[in-house]
Order: structure tokens, then sequence, then C-alpha cells
């Protein structure tokens, strides 16, 4: 008897796995740093972004002069931003996402985008690998960059929250992005994945914690499954002092805190000598999803990955490397 109904439950088990009542999804979290067309966008400070063609400008130059920081004003001035730069990178984008599994993850959460545009262009690379669906909202960044989805399940609704920060200069304000909420349907469940990319670590840290209060808010009065995703741009040195990532731990799996204890971080700042996890996935913990063993990993890419580990980031001038941030996948059970 006890034979019988051993016999049974594996039945049992396996025409329910197979009805759907749990499944599986994979997502991805990945920075493509400074994914831009080469078209001018007046209202926005995409001025670096521009074929040397359309530099040569006093106006341009005017502008670019303005900036203070002089990587970034060298950029401005000198960088070729040409049709066979955007390839190469859509292209390199494109192999390092479909590295994993050898077709990509179910959905990727991308930070640093343009405009939709260049989304396009970047999703007719990936829409014979199974992807069917994008989306992106256009925030009010200065620079235009934005956060966006590439989904191989429908996407049912997006919209933007903007971070309730407790104080900031109009400058700070205006170099930070909202948060894209998109809701999936995922078998039948449908999931709100919120993609982030909080304030940089040269604002103040009050900043980055109100993010996370306001992303915690959204999560807590949210009744669907929810998962997190991107960059929070917090350093090692920062959450050794802060635990920011320990603090949202209470009510969120996070990647690197739950699995992934080989991994070193998803970026490196070299003068510093120190590793960082500043891209994470994070999951609501409420019982109705999982993080499934050991899924979490970070994507490391030969074109991706310098001599000694760390992340190549692009070089338009070389044609080579990829972005200064590792992606991360989490493979993700729902109940």
């Amino acid at each position: 008897m006890t034979r019988f109904n051993n016999i049974l439950f594996v039945i049992t088990f396996m025409l329910l796995s197979s009805l759907g009542f749990a499944s599986k999804f994979t997502v991805m979290t990945f920075n493509v740093e400074n994914l831009f067309d080469n078209l001018d966008d007046p209202q926005k400070e995409d001025e670096t972004y521009l074929p040397s063609s359309m530099k040569a400008s006093k106006l341009h130059i005017d502008q670019c002069n303005k900036i203070e920081v002089f990587k970034w004003r060298d950029d401005c001035l000198n960088i070729d931003w040409n049709d066979e730069v955007i390839e190469y990178k859509l292209n390199v984008i494109t192999e390092t996402i479909l590295s994993y599994k050898e077709h990509g993850p179910d959905i990727i959460g991308l930070q640093e985008v343009e405009n939709e545009n260049i989304l396009k262009q970047l999703y007719s690379r990936l829409k014979h690998h199974g992807y069917k669906f994008y989306t992106l909202v256009e925030g009010n960044d200065d620079r235009g960059i934005d956060n966006a989805f590439i989904s191989k399940y429908e996407i049912l609704n997006s919209k933007l929250h903007q971070i309730e920060f407790s104080g900031g200069s109009k400058d700070q304000i205006g170099d930070t992005r909202p948060i894209l909420e998109s809701v999936f349907l995922i078998k039948d469940k449908e999931v709100s994945i919120y993609n982030v990319h909080f304030p940089a670590p040269h604002n103040p840290l009050f900043m980055r914690k109100d993010a996370f209060t306001t992303l915690d808010k959204l999560g807590s009065n949210n009744k669907r499954i929810a998962v997190a995703l991107g960059d929070f741009n917090v350093t090692s040195a920062e959450n050794a002092k802060e635990k920011l990532y320990e603090k949202i731990h209470k009510n969120w799996f996070v990647s690197h805190l739950d699995q992934c204890s080989k991994c070193k971080g998803t970026n490196y700042y070299f003068r510093d000598d120190r590793w960082s996890f500043l891209d994470a996935v994070m999951l609501k913990r409420d019982g109705s999803a999982e993080f499934v063993e050991n899924s979490v990993e970070i994507i490391t890419t030969d074109a991706h990955t310098r001599d000694d580990g760390s992340p190549l980031r692009f070089n338009s001038k070389g044609l080579y490397g990829v972005s200064d941030h590792f992606p991360v996948v989490v493979k993700i059970e729902i109940y």
C-alpha cells in the first residue's frame, strides 16, 4: 500500500506540474552602459552620442565646454558615435544576452537605454529567439537614459513611479530615473516587475535610501507577485556601512545575499580596487514565489571580460568591450 501511495503521489505531482500549477521563468538585469542612437534630441543632453559630422559646429562645442568633468567633456567633443559603433554595440549586447542558455532569459530588464528607437533596434536582433514584446516609458533623466524591458511573455501594461525624495538639488534629482513597473502575464499569473536605476554613488546617500523606501512601499502595496531588478548603485563600501541590501532583505529575497556566495560582484571600481553588487534581482517575500535553488548567475562572456575577470566596458574608438556592468540572471518559480 505504501509503495502504491508513493507512485500515486509522483504521478499526481507530475500531472499538477504539467497543468501549470507551478511555473518557472528567468529574468535578467543588464545595465547596457549608454545605449544611444545618434539622432540629436533637443530636449535631452545627448550631445556626446552623435557622429563626428554633427560635432563641428560652434553650438555643439560650446555645449560640450560647459561640462565640468574633464572625461565627460572630452567624450562630448571627441566620441564619434557613428552607425558602425552603434551596430557593434547592439551586436555585442545581443551576444551577451543570448549567451544565457543559447536563447537568452525569458525577460530582460535593461538600464541606460536612450529611447524606443534604439530599443527597437536591439529587439530586432532578439526577436528570432522567442522575444515578442518590449516596452520603454520616457522618464525625466536629464541625459535621456531610461529603463526598458524585452520579453518572451506578454507585457500587459507599463507605468513610471517617481521616487519620493526627502531632499536634493534640482541637478541631483535631474540625474535620477523613475522606477519602471511593467505587468507580465506569465502562464495565468500577473507578475509586476520593477526596473530601477537608483541615484549614482556620487549623489547623497539619502537619495538611495529614499529610492529603496519608495520601492519597498510599492511592493508592499502590490497584491501581485513582485520582482525588482536593476542597477541599485550601492557600492560595497556603502553597503558595508549602511547595510542597504540587508535592510531590504527583510521583505525581499536578494540575488547575491540568498545565492551566488562565490560571486565577486557586477561592477569593479579600479581606483579603489573594489568589487560591488551594483546590480541585483529581488523577489518580494509573500509565499507566492521563490528563487530556484542555485539559479543566480553573473553572466561573463569573453567579449565582456578583462584578463583580471572584471567587466570590459564599451570602447567606441577601438570597438571592443560591452558594458561596465555584468548582467545578473535568476530563475523564479511561482505557485
